[in-house]
């Protein structure tokens, strides 16, 4: 038992002391000597209470200055010696089979890391205490017995009930670490400044470039700091916002930060606290990272915190969890094919199902020469076969229904068996015929992919005091669900989860999602309605009042194809121009002598190595078509 250990601990130190001092003559009395202006206090007092409020048992004064410690020191009884109470001398050969193998395996070094570990957590949370609230500790927190309380506690909850903290059950592997958790900074390791080095990198000298090299090279370099639960630490790496938010002093050691969709880096499997040390590090992302409250408790929470604002999101840090989005625009699927020589295409939905048609008729006429070429009399079995030999006089005999109407039962079924044992080896010989010729043309597999773009903006409280401009986004879902495609409405606010920004620094976030990790839940009604209006509905525009929308903005237009013209090359792009109206001239109500016919001139431009198929044949003339983004 750790309590027994420690009492028993104490208690010898203050017998070797007294021995000494006794013994020890003139020079160990010296020793043990203290200055006159210092004066040592044991921080265990008669009247003293826990740190919990219970009071302790007044111990046994052993003088006039000094408290016992220890309930076994001095002894009642004389000590047995090691000969008199086991008998003999130890066996480590045969180990009996009830002992745990951290009992065996345990050595001197492996039995200090629990005991130090935590002993530095409960010190640091006890002194943190005595500094932060000197009138209500009043000295009363950090002593011998708080922290000898606090070890057995520890020990009772971690040991004897298996209760483990957030960082063990992550470094165990029984917990994800994307799981949001609050930790404390315990610890900043080194971090280069990197105001001296723009400092250096000021000065016009011949080494000036390589300095802003070196500057920009340490910019991106992360910074590494250490996050406790109060239990474990595990060491951090930070990307580049975080980085600079603690170049600026904005982390602090004792600050505590409610961690969302963090990682790991170097975890290859179930690891100890000492083993993770130095090789396991926790990747922290400034996306995922708040600021928690003072009096939040450490380890994993158990509600799930407020979404990020979709203003806030930087396009570098990292997956957001959860964000409040309003959808203004979904477009239609489109499909993305990567081709062998590296290249994509893009196609929509009308372009795939003409390629995806094409590419079965190229393998079908592949699969139907070879099978035309291929022998129907395949000698790939073996023709001493019984089976072999009826095969044989059967396409021989001038009459083979007479000879097969001979057969015995036994003839018969060894007949079919090698009948079908041909017919498997000319399926086999074809499909690696046709899979090798499918592969020398390029056509073995087609690595499509569907997405969805959906255009998104954030979103501002109707009582906010400052007026902004929604920043907008443009999400790209990758393998959407039905469910999603079914269920995403414009107009309607999300709660987005999993989504990841790109590194584009632009006026609009560009992010990306996969259908089955994302999920899309629609607030309620209520409490979309404390939010200002984004949603303007689309409408169809007449080009007569074409002029009215703005430039490189979107809309929508329905007409009559007037003429379709030809296919042509432009700068590595197949075009096509096509020319359309919808009669608004002469069905608007004020009528202009100067005003000029009411035409539209769309142009559709794709790859040149793309078929012609993507455009538009001249029978589409005369029809009505209509665009919708």
């Amino acid at each position: 038992d750790i309590s027994n250990f420690m009492g028993s601990y104490s208690g010898n130190i203050d017998h070797v002391v007294n021995e000494k001092r006794r013994i020890g003559g003139r020079n160990s009395a010296s020793s043990f000597k203290r200055p006159r202006s210092s004066r040592f206090i044991t921080p265990i007092s008669t009247n003293r209470q826990s740190s919990a409020g219970v009071p302790k048992l007044p111990p046994t004064q052993i003088t006039s200055c000094r408290t016992k410690l220890s309930a076994y020191y001095p002894f009642q009884h004389k000590r047995k010696t090691w000969k008199e109470y086991f008998g003999g001398p130890p066996c480590f050969n045969c180990l009996a089979e009830h002992i745990i193998d951290e009992v065996k395996l345990m050595d001197a070094k492996g039995a200090e890391r629990w005991v130090n570990n935590h002993y530095k957590w409960i010190v640091w949370k006890l002194a943190s205490l005595e500094r932060c609230y000197p009138t209500k500790a009043a000295g009363k927190f950090l002593t011998v017995a708080n922290v000898l309380d606090e070890l057995k506690y520890r020990y009772d909850r971690e040991v004897n009930n298996g209760h483990r903290s957030a960082i063990k059950k992550i470094l165990e592997g029984n917990a994800l670490p994307s799981l949001m958790m609050v930790l404390c900074i315990s610890a900043i390791y080194s971090h280069p400044d990197v105001h001296k080095l723009e400092a250096v990198g000021t000065d016009e000298n011949e080494n000036s470039i390589k300095n802003k090299s070196l500057l920009a090279a340490k910019r991106n370099m992360p910074a590494h700091i250490e996050l406790t639960d109060g239990w474990y630490a595990l060491e951090a790496s930070l990307d580049v916002a975080l980085s600079e938010q603690l170049q600026k002093r904005k982390l602090f050691i004792g600050q505590k930060l409610r961690i969302w969709g963090a990682s790991l880096c170097g975890w290859t499997g179930p690891v100890s606290f000492h083993e993770a040390s130095g090789t396991v590090k926790l990747m922290v992302h400034v996306n995922g990272s708040y600021r928690a409250r003072w009096d939040d408790p450490l380890g994993f929470c158990k509600h799930v915190g407020p979404p990020l604002a979709f203003k806030c999101i930087k396009a570098s840090g990292g997956r957001v969890p959860r964000t409040l989005v309003g959808v203004a625009r979904i477009y239609p699927v489109l499909y993305k094919e990567r081709l062998p020589d590296g290249s994509s295409i893009v196609r929509s939905e009308r372009m795939e199902r003409k390629a995806l048609q094409l590419y079965h008729q190229r393998v079908s006429k592949i699969a139907e020469d070879i099978m035309s070429e291929q022998d129907e009399n395949c000698a790939s079995t073996d023709d001493s076969e019984e089976g072999a030999k009826i095969c044989k006089m059967l396409e021989q005999a001038a009459e083979p229904e007479v000879m097969m109407a001979g057969l015995t039962s036994e003839q018969m079924i060894s007949f079919s068996s090698y009948q079908a044992k041909q017919k498997e080896a000319r399926q086999n010989e074809v499909a690696k015929k046709v899979e090798n010729a499918l592969e020398v043309a390029g056509l073995s597999s087609r690595d499509v992919t569907p997405f969805l773009k959906v255009r998104v903006t954030g979103l501002a409280h109707k009582i906010s005091a400052t007026k902004t401009i929604n920043k907008e986004g443009l999400i790209t879902i990758w393998n959407p669900t039905e469910k999603q495609k079914a269920d995403l409405v414009e107009g309607q606010v999300y709660i987005a989860t999993g989504l990841l920004p790109s590194a584009h620094c632009t006026n609009i976030l560009y992010l990306h999602a996969r259908g089955s990790s994302t999920m899309w839940k629609p607030l309620a009604s209520a409490q979309a309605a404390d939010f200002q209006p984004f949603f303007t509905p689309r409408k169809a525009v007449e080009l007569s009042l074409i002029g009215e929308v703005p430039l490189a903005s979107e809309f929508d237009i329905a007409g009559v194809v007037l003429h379709v013209g030809d296919v042509y090359l432009c700068s590595n792009q197949k075009r096509q121009w096509l020319f359309l109206t919808d009669g608004s001239k002469f069905i608007s109500a004020s009528q202009s002598t100067d005003q000029d016919d009411c035409l539209l001139a769309v142009s559709f431009s794709c790859s040149s190595a793309s078929d012609d198929g993507a455009f538009f044949s001249y029978a589409l003339s005369g029809n009505t078509v209509g665009w919708f983004q």
